[in-house]
């Protein structure tokens, strides 16, 4: 029993910006997983993309499909048991989506609507690590 209240007692009280971290990762796990989904959804055929079915998209959007298909589905694993791995996964993946929906629309289509919540929530995010990072842990008095 003593041993259980010096682990208790030697581990750092957390602030809340690292909880709401906490939190806010489990939010982005399910909505990569979502988006994960999707893609897989638009792959077999369930659902279609934004350039038609997948077997008549052409090679470049396809090979897009399924690099989401997967990236999309390892970061929400990552981000749900909020590791370091999940949050580089995501930001990955948000940012190269980000960037085929804005840089080669010609090529990959604009979705608009998923380049604006990927980009609040990247800034959310960005806001969050910052502010529990330099708030650090809370000292007892």
């Amino acid at each position: 029993m003593s041993n259980l209240e010096d682990i208790s007692a030697s581990a750092p009280e957390r602030n809340r910006f690292e909880i709401t971290l906490d939190y806010y990762q489990i939010g982005l796990a399910v909505l990569m997983l979502l988006l994960g989904l999707r893609q897989w959804a638009i792959i077999i055929g369930v659902l279609n993309g934004g350039l038609g079915t997948f077997e008549a998209m052409p090679q470049e959007p396809q090979i897009a499909t399924m690099y989401f298909a997967v990236v999309d589905l390892v970061a929400a694993i990552g981000l749900w048991l909020r590791t370091a791995w999940g949050r580089v996964l995501f930001t990955l993946a948000a940012v190269s989506e980000i960037v085929l929906h804005t840089a080669f629309i010609d090529t990959y289509g604009g979705n608009f609507l998923a380049v604006v919540i990927l980009a609040v929530t990247l800034v959310v995010f960005a806001g969050l690590m910052l502010a529990a990072t330099r708030l650090g842990p809370v000292k007892p008095i």
